[in-house]
């Protein structure tokens, strides 16, 4: 599995936008990601305390507002 075979799942308490109220779950490719799509009001923190705290698959961010964590992607193997 190479480096960006992963993605960051940010799950929050109570839907972030008005106009999806049952949408909760968000997914992106990076930290920085995140913050093109929300505010750090919105997260609860900066971008840098998520990289200092280096969220892996068994070290998740937990926040008043949401849970961020770190997930691998499943791929189908290529045939040759």
């Amino acid at each position: 599995m190479s480096e960006r075979e992963f993605i960051y799942r940010v799950s929050f308490k109570e839907p972030p936008v008005p106009d999806e109220p049952s949408r909760t779950d968000w997914f992106f490719t990076s930290l920085a990601a995140i913050y093109d799509q929300f505010s750090k009001e919105e997260i609860g923190c900066q971008v840098s305390r998520l990289w200092n705290l280096k969220i892996t698959p068994g070290n998740p961010y937990n926040g008043r507002r949401c849970t961020i964590t770190k997930e691998p992607v499943q791929r189908k193997k290529r045939r040759k």
